[in-house]
């Protein structure tokens, strides 16, 4: 059974690549298939950013990542992983019906 997150030297920010703020880099992080995992940390430390790229609503700068075995993105489209914001929200770069198909 693959594991259900690997991740490989994962940078992930936000911005233009040269110039992007950097949030998380380098990250190494394997979650066995089955595991429980706490993400713990303070305000602004990447928890919501790492969830926002294993939920493929964000892309990693640099880096590996996969998502029981595929994609985050092939794995969103499966339908595979779910994603609870903290607060309500839309994503505006998605039309009306795909914030609500989410």
């Amino acid at each position: 059974m693959a594991n259900a997150i690997e991740a490989s030297r994962l940078d992930v920010g936000y911005g233009v690549r040269q110039t992007a703020v950097k949030v998380l880099a380098g990250l190494d992080l394997t979650v066995a298939a089955g595991s429980f995992l706490s993400i713990l940390g303070p305000s602004g430390c990447g928890k919501s950013t790492l969830l926002r790229v294993v939920a493929d609503l964000l892309d990693p700068l640099g880096g590996t990542i996969s998502v029981l075995g595929d994609t985050p993105h092939a794995v969103r489209t499966r339908r595979d992983v779910g994603f609870v914001f903290q607060d309500s929200t839309l994503l505006p770069w998605r039309t009306v019906r795909d914030n609500v198909r989410l």
